[in-house]
């Protein structure tokens, strides 16, 4: 337990559902990028294997207190699941250098069992990663697998050009290529949820920024749906998701495929989000990584943190405070420390105006 804390994640989660006083409301924090730095180590070495993988995300729980852990299988999972060629830098995240797919109609007849924790390796790693911190972080706090959204991952197979030209041109391959991925990250998600491990979901390429509603309508939310459903069919944890940009337009279409938890980034106005989805789900969001977080000071970072309370403190499907999206390789420690130093103020029981009001 944090030595800020005087409860457990796990305790105040359980005193939370039962209508219990708890110390504070739960914090939420995106901080896997600089995880390794925090042992003195480069992001290469800390994702080289699951027990690294592992100490990197019980230093971050260490230090920061945080009221969820976990891992992802990668944006580019699928991708490299099939062969794609990436990058492995030292500190940065790797990038695809060369997409395995070629063509949009050619995804439909991929060997589905290339995705299942027996054939990919990287998804074994994860599946390992989680359950050393299930076994070590049992009592404390509970542990998640992120999965990228079935539009990140044909994405990853044929590259965003191709994905957007399919997207006009050749819709009809677009939608076989959607359900193969979904029944692929079906299968992944039920080895995890099997073992009792939530899953949540990054889908960035489904952003507004990139597409348009009536395509997200269209071509990203029946697949979304159909994930959230099977997950939850399997264990009803429910399914939390973030997508990347400004999803203002979009916000109502994501809430309806059934997420019990939208992640919002900071392009989006969380009283905005409030005011659109709030009463349907949960929203967390959304201090901006690459402003105040990696280029302010710490008091530009705690102003930030009691404007998100002023915003969506009383969101009536309640509001977790976090960052919008990952923390970025070279974020000053100090400034992250200032992030849940002050969210611990402004989210402590009870929660009210008069936690976030003043300085």
């Amino acid at each position: 337990m944090h030595k800020d804390d005087l409860m457990t994640p796990k305790e105040r989660a359980a005193a939370l559902k039962n209508g219990k006083r708890v110390d504070r409301m739960p914090i939420g924090m995106h901080y896997g990028m600089p995880a390794a730095n925090l042992l003195r180590w480069s992001r290469r070495y800390g994702d080289s294997m699951p027990r690294r993988h592992a100490d990197c995300i019980k230093k971050v729980y260490e230090v920061f207190g945080i009221d969820g852990i976990g891992t992802s299988y990668s944006l580019h999972g699928v991708g490299i699941a099939y062969g794609a060629k990436v990058s492995d830098p030292e500190f940065a995240a790797p990038a695809i250098l060369e997409y395995p797919v070629k063509e949009i109609a050619a995804i439909g007849k991929l060997d589905l069992s290339v995705l299942t924790i027996q054939k990919d390796h990287h998804a074994k790693s994860c599946l390992e990663t989680v359950q050393i911190l299930t076994d070590e972080l049992r009592d404390e706090v509970s542990c998640q697998i992120c999965l990228p959204g079935p539009f990140t991952s044909v994405s990853s197979l044929i590259g965003p050009e191709n994905l957007l030209y399919a997207l006009t041109q050749n819709p009809e391959a677009l939608h076989e290529a959607m359900g193969f991925v979904t029944s692929g990250l079906l299968q992944l998600a039920q080895a995890f949820l099997e073992v009792e491990i939530p899953v949540n979901v990054a889908d960035p390429m489904a952003s507004g920024s990139v597409i348009s509603k009536k395509h997200f309508d269209n071509v990203v939310a029946p697949y979304a749906k159909r994930f959230v459903d099977a997950c939850n069919s399997i264990r009803p944890f429910g399914v939390s998701c973030h997508i990347c940009g400004d999803t203002t337009k979009i916000l109502e279409s994501i809430a309806a495929c059934g997420y019990n938890n939208v992640d919002i980034d900071h392009l989006v106005d969380l009283e905005c989000a409030k005011n659109h989805i709030g009463k349907a789900v949960h929203i967390s969001g959304n201090i901006n990584p690459m402003g105040a977080l990696f280029s302010g000071t710490p008091a530009q970072v705690e102003e930030e943190v009691r404007a998100s309370f002023r915003k969506a403190w009383n969101s009536p499907g309640g509001f977790t405070i976090s960052t919008g999206c990952d923390s970025a390789w070279g974020t000053p420690l100090e400034n992250s420390l200032a992030f849940v130093k002050e969210a611990r103020k402004c989210a402590s029981y009870p929660l009210g105006p008069q936690n976030f009001l003043k300085s």
